[in-house]
């Protein structure tokens, strides 16, 4: 992968909030952090669903049809849709050498060049930015599946400004940067309660979600919360959708999230127990977000390949 910078500024983290690792890991200097729809229709990618038909929003509203994916992705939509995402905590191991044998066969060895559109497809626009989409789409489908230190090494150079034992060299000024700091939001939000570099998955996914900002798919995600909640007619769902207001917020979704992860709530078990009705909204929500999320950064790939 080619190392080479893109003109653009990449955000920086206050000297207050370096990152530091715990006895026995790597200690990270202080550093900097750093929508189009293309429609593949040929014969040699494989439609997500029914080739392309636009399906309906909230209230009526007629959403874009998703983009047709090679043929690698729509084998890990596949896998999705007979083993739905679960709210979970996974452990990681930040280290760059690790093993996809455990993971799902629809996923393991995945590599950026594996989820490109086919040759026919490409149209030379920017070959070095979709290799960095392409770090990102992958990134985005291991942690689907719950490869989290695969997609971790995938993202990490694309918005964080300095090297890592695990990621590599930083690649700065990414035109990627900011939907990778989204997927590296999601890797830590999947590690949950484990502790992690910089405290929890949780705690850190709060980070990578505010450096990510304002995302052109957190209204589709607050669309999902509103309507998941309003199906399941549960007033108690109803008003943690309502509390985001008129915008999502992330570190709300997250603090929800958690709070689902631990098995508390109002109505839940409490205590260790699970809470079923605020996990399965949880997980409902969070594959709207994955399904969003990819869409548009495979267009975006789509764009430039």
């Amino acid at each position: 992968m080619d190392s080479m910078p893109y003109s653009g500024q990449h955000l920086k983290r206050p000297a207050s909030q370096a990152p530091r690792r715990d006895a026995g890991k790597w200690v990270v200097s202080a550093a900097r952090l750093v929508t189009l729809t293309v429609m593949a229709q040929a014969s040699d990618v494989v439609s997500p669903s029914a080739a392309g038909a636009a399906r309906a929003g909230p209230k009526g509203r007629r959403e874009a049809a998703a983009p047709a994916y090679p043929e690698r992705v729509q084998a890990v939509l596949d896998h999705l849709e007979a083993n739905p995402m679960r709210l979970q905590s996974i452990p990681m191991i930040y280290e760059a050498d690790c093993s996809s044998a455990h993971l799902p066969a629809a996923v393991q060895g995945l590599t950026p060049e594996d989820v490109m559109p086919p040759p026919s497809q490409r149209r030379g626009a920017d070959p070095q930015a979709a290799e960095h989409f392409a770090r990102v789409v992958a990134g985005l489908l291991y942690v689907a599946c719950g490869g989290l230190d695969q997609a971790h090494n995938l993202v990490t150079p694309l918005c964080w400004g300095a090297p890592t034992p695990y990621g590599g060299k930083p690649i700065p000024g990414s035109p990627a940067a900011q939907d990778a700091s989204y997927v590296h939001a999601l890797v830590h939000r999947a590690e949950g309660l484990h502790d992690g570099e910089f405290g929890t998955g949780f705690s850190n996914a709060n980070y990578w979600y505010a450096a990510t900002g304002p995302h052109p798919v957190h209204p589709r995600v607050l669309d999902s919360m509103r309507r998941h909640a309003a199906a399941a007619g549960d007033a108690r769902l109803q008003q943690l959708a309502a509390n985001h207001g008129d915008a999502f917020s992330p570190a709300k979704w997250v603090a929800v999230c958690a709070e689902a992860a631990r098995g508390g709530g109002a109505g839940g078990a409490g205590g260790g127990g699970r809470d079923a009705a605020l996990a399965g909204w949880c997980e409902r929500v969070a594959a709207d977000e994955f399904r969003a999320l990819l869409e548009h950064c495979y267009s975006r790939l789509a764009a430039v390949a």
